[in-house]
């Protein structure tokens, strides 16, 4: 299922210059995106922290939020069979805290579509409805199962 909600033009060309690093938002991190009456909108505050760690700590605890974050890691040197370096991938997170009430959690469910539909390029996505399940290291961890 897939709400008729708006993604704005601002948001996919803000998502496309930290994507390919120009523009405005090259030196982002994150994009916040947050849920308003119908459409998209971006949470200006939460896209100008610079680690996932202010980001976390700064995450509303009874709203979502879908966060699109440039994640960048160093390739560790036990994985076999690839080779070592820099690693950059895109990940969604849909941020939808256990507080939220069921009716909620169903229209952040079908919104997440429309959203990651209109995003292209996402390497992968994640779900997270405690401050405890956004780890970097989890994050990486994952990005390499999905090398492999």
């Amino acid at each position: 299922m897939m709400l008729n909600t708006q993604v704005s033009d601002e948001i996919i060309q803000s998502y496309e210059e930290m994507r390919l690093g120009k523009g405005k938002f090259k030196e982002s991190k994150f994009i916040v995106l947050h849920m308003e009456e119908g459409s998209i909108q971006i949470d200006q505050n939460l896209t100008r922290l610079q680690n996932l760690d202010e980001l976390v700590d700064k995450l509303p605890a009874k709203n979502s939020r879908f966060i699109c974050y440039h994640l960048s890691f160093e390739m560790p040197s036990q994985t076999s069979g690839l080779r070592e370096g820099k690693r950059t991938k895109m990940v969604f997170i849909t941020w939808c805290p256990n507080e939220v009430n069921v009716k909620e959690k169903f229209k952040v469910a079908a919104t997440c579509k429309t959203v990651k539909a209109k995003l292209n390029g996402m390497s992968m996505s994640y779900y997270a409805g405690c401050k405890g399940e956004l780890d970097e290291k989890q994050l990486i961890e994952k990005c390499i199962t999905f090398i492999k």
